[in-house]
Order: C-alpha cells, then sequence, then structure tokens
C-alpha cells in the first residue's frame, strides 16, 4: 500500500509517505470512514447509502454512491496511494493492513494487552493496553453528519473505556494508584455512571491517602443517580463505601495476583502474605472489584 495511512479513532484522517490526503467532500469522507471500520470487509451498497443520507436518501443514490467511490479512488491514486477500495461482489470494500489503520492496530495492541494480563505479565500488559489507548485522538466520525457513524461511535467508545478499565485495574494491582488518580478523573468526568471507573477512582484516592476524597466520589456519585435516575449506586459501589468508611474490616492483604485483573472470575488468591515479595494495604471490597 506505498505507506499509506488510515486514522478513524478521531477525525479522519489519510496519509501517504508522511504527506497527509484531503479527502473531498463529506459524502466522501463518510463513505470513506465507513469502509475503514469494516477494512478488508465488503460493505453493502444499501449500508453505505443509509450512513452518507439516513432514512430519507435521493432517488439517485446508488449512482451518487458509485460517484463517491470514483471520486474516492481518483483522489487517492493521485497520491499515491494506488487502489486500496475494491469493488466485491456485496459492495465495496477499504484493502488495509493492520499497519495502515488504527482501529485495527488498536484492537492487536488491546488483544495482546489481555493476553499478557492473563498469564500474569503485568508491567507488559498495561503497555500494550496504553499504547493502545494512544491510537486514540478523539471521537470516531467527529465532524461527520451520519447517525449510523455516531452508532458506530458509541460502540467503539465502549472498546475504548474497557480497556483503559483493564489497564486502571492493572496498575491498582502493581500499586500505581497515586499515578492514576488524575486520569481516573478525567474518565470518571467522562463517563459518570460507570460504577467500575467511579470504583477504581475511589480506591486510587484511598490508596493514595486521599479518604476524604474517595468518601466524596461516593457522595458525587450517589447525588447523580438519585437526582438523574432515581436510583441508589450499585451494590459494590455501596459496600466499597462502607469499607473505605471502616464498616468492614480493613487489613494488609496480599497484593491480587495481576493475571486474575482482566476478564477472569477465578478464585481468588489467599496465599499468606509473607509467601508474595510485595503487599499492600487493600480494602477486602477491592478484590470483588479486581476479579468480577
Amino acid at each position: 500500500m506505498g505507506g499509506t495511512q488510515f486514522r478513524v479513532l478521531g477525525p479522519l484522517e489519510v496519509e501517504h509517505a508522511g504527506d497527509a490526503v484531503r479527502v473531498g467532500g463529506l459524502r466522501q469522507r463518510i463513505l470513506l470512514t465507513l469502509l475503514a471500520l469494516e477494512a478488508d470487509r465488503a460493505v453493502p451498497v444499501p449500508r453505505l447509502i443509509d450512513g452518507i443520507w439516513g432514512e430519507r436518501p435521493p432517488a439517485s443514490a446508488k449512482g451518487q454512491v458509485w460517484i463517491c467511490v470514483s471520486g474516492l479512488r481518483r483522489r487517492l491514486a493521485e497520491t499515491g496511494a494506488g487502489e486500496v477500495v475494491e469493488t466485491r461482489p456485496s459492495g465495496y470494500a477499504l484493502r488495509a493492513g493492520r499497519d495502515a489503520l488504527d482501529l485495527l492496530r488498536f484492537r492487536d495492541l488491546v488483544a495482546h494487552g489481555r493476553h499478557a494480563a492473563r498469564e500474569g505479565r503485568a508491567e507488559e500488559a498495561v503497555g500494550l493496553l496504553r499504547a493502545g489507548a494512544e491510537q486514540w485522538r478523539g471521537p470516531v466520525g467527529a465532524g461527520l453528519d451520519s447517525a449510523l457513524l455516531d452508532s458506530a461511535a458509541v460502540r467503539l467508545e465502549e472498546e475504548r473505556v474497557a480497556a483503559a478499565e483493564e489497564c486502571f485495574d492493572l496498575e491498582l494491582g502493581l500499586g500505581r494508584h497515586h499515578g492514576i488518580v488524575g486520569e481516573l478523573m478525567g474518565h470518571v468526568a467522562e463517563h459518570p455512571f460507570r460504577e467500575r471507573l467511579c470504583a477504581q477512582l475511589m480506591l486510587a484516592l484511598y490508596h493514595s491517602g486521599r479518604r476524604a476524597d474517595a468518601l466524596r466520589v461516593y457522595r458525587d456519585v450517589r447525588v447523580r443517580y438519585t437526582d438523574e435516575l432515581g436510583l441508589e449506586p450499585g451494590e459494590k459501589l455501596r459496600a466499597l463505601e462502607c469499607a473505605i468508611l471502616g464498616e468492614r474490616t480493613v487489613r494488609p492483604i496480599p497484593l491480587i495476583r495481576t493475571g486474575n485483573a482482566i476478564g477472569a472470575r477465578k478464585r481468588v488468591d489467599r496465599t499468606p502474605s509473607h509467601a508474595h515479595s510485595t503487599s499492600v494495604p487493600v480494602l477486602e471490597q477491592e478484590k470483588e472489584w479486581q476479579t468480577n
């Protein structure tokens, strides 16, 4: 592909041999983004029509898609990118290798990070998950008016935040509480109803010696839930608050094995603390958050 890069984890960007490639027109940009999100898979023409025009496409929509594809091919060819938009029996496909598309790099890095975590290689897992997070520059489809892309952006944001939560679990297990407080505050501000993030922020603050701030996070969460949803926070978050208040036992226990931190539902390691080289004060309730 001659060094062509496609970036969709944020505003659409195309680059060839280090130079930016301008993809002209809203319709072309929506079409290319839709193709990139399904890289190497055919996107049916009706789906492209839906992405560009929504529920009220013009009678000429099919022909206009063909014009958009032709114009996109011509523009990419002029810059030396080559024939990367292919016609398939069921539609059109963007031929992009895993090194040429940020979305594929993100998913590969997250998959490798999760594998490393399952094998107990926490440091490596954190590095991979953070490298995956660095692929993001903003919301998918930013600046493009397309309900279909808005829906895709919601799904991909869920992937991004889930990977971030898993990374924070690992870093809490490694004792990096103070270093991730700021990031967690930002994530909670973006996603104020994700209880896992709220719990991670409470734990990071508590283990950084900021018990009052940890309790204040819970109070803010409770106000949001009751005012906006008419609900109380979930049982685990309420139990974590009780643990921090001291209504449940707080005692030194072994650092949770980080191999259990991501996607695992294994029995909690109860090996006596003297059998491990590192122990930190951990709330009893914290074990549930790190293994569920």
